[in-house]
């Protein structure tokens, strides 16, 4: 059974983990469309352009993983201070941002990511106690 500390998952922490899925799509996506001009053999000129596209998008995605760091971080720490171990900690936080982001019909290959992100910030509340 995963344990649950009531009141840590607020509202900002599902728009966070909302807004990296995003950002996550966004970057694969613009990531691909870069991949596809070279094959396609486009034009510099268009290949330079979905690079542009692609750059904005990985920074645009770092603010974004960001915040949602943050918000990952303040339930992990009420989780540990409540005196729920990592492990537990760790599966309640992946189980939240999955039914978030599989709720509102993302796929595993974007999802995933930022479940593994959010995972390894919490690993590294704990690492830090």
């Amino acid at each position: 059974m995963i344990a649950r500390a009531s009141g840590d998952f607020t509202h900002l922490f599902d728009r966070a983990v909302a807004a990296c899925a995003a950002a996550q799509q966004l970057s694969s996506r613009s990531a691909e469309a870069v991949s596809r001009a070279r094959a396609a053999r486009a034009s510099a000129r268009r290949v330079r352009a979905l690079v542009t596209e692609t750059r904005e998008a990985w920074a645009i995605a770092d603010l974004v993983y960001s915040d949602m760091r943050g918000e990952v971080e303040r339930v992990a720490r009420a989780l540990r201070d409540s005196g729920v171990d990592n492990s537990a900690a760790a599966a309640t936080v992946r189980a939240h941002i999955r039914f978030v982001l599989y709720d509102g019909g993302l796929t595993e290959r974007d999802a995933e990511p930022v479940v593994a992100r959010a995972s390894d910030w919490v690993d590294r509340i704990y690492a830090a106690a």
